[in-house]
């Protein structure tokens, strides 16, 4: 199964960096073809890094609900599982949680809800930081497969192509191919599972941030997922105004992931699609204080006692 919730995604999530490069849209009809390229082009995905990184803070304050339809083909085109499952989802600590509710249109019980997330909590603690999880289910977490994404090093480790500009939801997106380095310098351990990824991103232009990006799957490591591909889509939330002066919190937040998967087992291949949506958004805290009925004095002998 490929879970949606890695982070990751953590730093896709993201709001306005004031530092952010602009083109108005005057500008980019009249240099269609003006495309940036070489260091020009390396500055706008080092600025756009830094609006993921920077504003990721503000994205792991709010929860959501989540749904994932997965449809599984067997080499013949035969339907071998379909099912659709829903999730609350949050970011506590720096790690996504997510909490199963619901398969197949029937809520979990209580036994299956705490088995299940006894693993969901492992499988993202392990992948703390990754931005793409195929979590092998009934098995141990750590024999699933973690990676991050390309966007965390593109202005580094990867040859970047301007392609196109378009415009997504009337807002206009310069079009980036990014394809890794034959022999890229220092390297993190994070960094080398990116670069078995090609990326497409499209970014949006007034707030420097990817609103759209296709990965596919290069260097299969686990020599199951050869010629994976995912792509996720992202909107702009923006508090609507009040009487203040002060400026409104701004932020993009993932509605959509569409993954496909070749899985190869020595048993069997099979064809894997997975969409799921996002929906529900809502600012979320956690709050962690001492009720006044859970406080008991400690006695003053047991205070002295050294540890």
């Amino acid at each position: 199964m490929l879970h949606r919730r890695g982070i990751a995604p953590t730093l896709l999530l993201c709001c306005i960096w004031s530092g952010a490069l602009t083109l108005s849209k005057s500008a980019i009809a009249q240099n269609a073809t003006n495309l940036p390229a070489g260091e020009e082009l390396t500055a706008l995905l080092q600025r756009m890094h830094a609006n993921l990184v920077a504003n990721a803070k503000l994205a792991r304050q709010y929860a959501c609900d989540d749904s994932m339809h997965s449809v599984a083909l067997n080499k013949k085109g035969k339907k071998i599982r379909d099912d659709t499952e829903k999730f609350e989802s949050a970011v506590i600590n720096g790690v996504w949680y997510n909490r199963q509710v619901e398969k197949n249109g029937v809520p979990l019980s209580a036994r299956k809800m705490a088995s299940t997330q006894k693993h969901l909590d492992a499988i993202h603690e392990i992948g703390r930081g990754k931005d793409f999880i195929f979590d092998v289910r009934d098995i141990n977490p750590r024999d699933s497969v973690y990676s991050s994404l390309p966007f965390c090093c593109l202005a580094t480790l990867f040859e970047n192509r301007a392609l196109r500009y378009e415009q997504i939801n009337g807002r206009d997106n310069l079009v980036v191919e990014s394809t890794p380095k034959a022999n890229p310098e220092t390297v993190s351990e994070d960094e080398i599972t990116a670069l078995d990824w090609k990326e497409t991103t499209w970014i949006d232009m007034a707030d420097l941030i990817p609103t759209r990006y296709e990965a596919e799957l290069l260097n299969d490591r686990s020599f199951v997922l050869k010629g994976t591909t995912e792509r996720r889509d992202f909107f702009r939330f923006e508090w609507p105004p009040d009487s203040t002066s002060q400026p409104k919190e701004t932020v993009w937040l993932e509605s959509h992931m569409l993954g496909h998967l070749n899985i190869k087992f020595a048993w069997q291949l099979e064809f894997q699609t997975s969409e799921g949506t996002s929906y529900n958004y809502k600012k979320f805290k956690t709050d962690m204080r001492l009720l006044p009925d859970s406080v008991q004095e400690i006695s003053s002998q047991g205070a002295s006692q050294k540890p």
